[in-house]
């Protein structure tokens, strides 16, 4: 069968999910594949998939003219674009791969020949669909997920692990994880996220200082999940952090504000999505046009402890 290529997404829950679907295709399929990741995430994908892998260096155009002269000599026949972005329609024509697969927008029809409307992408149904359609497989639904083995990072072992980030705006970010503290009094609590969750997580952590590590800018992505790994559940915002606790097959509590659960819900049986029943739910906006944030606020502290336990 001839060789193929996957172009992943570069926001780090799109990559995840992307992977899961190419996990999923058919061994004979699926051996024929090697990955193209964008370099800040290169371990990851290594840790979550066997799949042979480009890493898409693009700092200055001498290590994109590198990754692309690797790639030609891959001889693949076929690239799949997760990406919508006109950059990765055109590294692919400069690849020269004859069968080039992915959503004709951002003024890149003719750098495809295998062009998916844009209409394409479809909310009401789970992205994995999208991804599916776009590698030629089934759809199998996210729930059937069964999460991957890693070693679990045995100092954190049975702990409650919280994101409370979300690079997207405060549309996804929950108020409330400070209270959670409170209620959990018998729970060591671990905070993973980046610096930009640091000021939060501080005030997360002087609720309960002793039962509280807070771990915000100090761990690589390889290192979180390998603390969610071993984790008791794992309780997040609608992030790349949910969404690789879904892929472990982590127990997972994903809190929704202005996102769709339908759209974007964590991979495996063994996760739980919360969202409250505003009208204004789902807009998909970063931040709240009507200058309120009750999608969130409505998801009560209450709400968060019993999907732990159902977990």
């Amino acid at each position: 069968m001839d060789s193929s290529i996957v172009f992943l997404p570069n926001w780090i829950g799109d990559m995840i999910l992307a992977l899961s679907v190419v996990m999923r295709l058919p061994e004979s399929r699926r051996s024929n594949f090697t990955l193209l990741v964008p370099k800040n995430m290169s371990s990851l994908a290594g840790l979550l998939c066997d799949l042979p892998q480009i890493v898409y260096n693009r700092q200055n155009e001498n290590e994109r003219n590198q990754t692309l002269a690797t790639v030609r000599a891959g001889n693949f026949k076929t690239i799949y674009l997760c990406p919508f972005s006109f950059s990765s329609a055109w590294f692919a024509m400069q690849a020269r791969i004859p069968r080039r697969r992915g959503v004709s927008r951002e003024f890149r029809r003719l750098l495809l020949t295998d062009r998916l409307p844009y209409r394409f992408r479809d909310k009401s149904c789970h992205i994995t669909a999208e991804y599916a359609d776009l590698l030629e497989t089934r759809f199998i639904a996210p729930e059937e997920w069964r999460g991957i083995c890693v070693t679990p990072d045995a100092g954190y072992a049975g702990s409650l692990v919280f994101c409370p980030g979300a690079a997207y705006g405060p549309t996804k970010r929950w108020p409330y994880f400070p209270d959670m503290v409170n209620l959990l009094h018998n729970d060591n609590i671990v905070i993973l996220g980046t610096n930009d969750d640091r000021e939060y997580a501080r005030e997360i952590a002087g609720r309960a200082s002793a039962r509280v590590t807070d771990l915000t800018g100090k761990t690589s992505l390889t290192e979180a999940a390998a603390i969610m790994a071993g984790a008791r559940a794992v309780v997040s915002n609608d992030s790349g952090l949910m969404h690789l606790a879904g892929y472990l097959g982590v127990p997972t509590i994903g809190l929704f504000g202005s996102t769709d659960p339908v759209w974007t819900r964590p991979l495996g049986s063994r996760s739980v999505t919360l969202k409250s029943l505003e009208p204004c739910s789902p807009c998909f906006d970063r931040t709240c046009q009507l200058k309120h944030y009750r999608c969130l606020e409505t998801i009560t502290t209450s709400d968060v402890l019993e999907a732990i336990r159902r977990i």
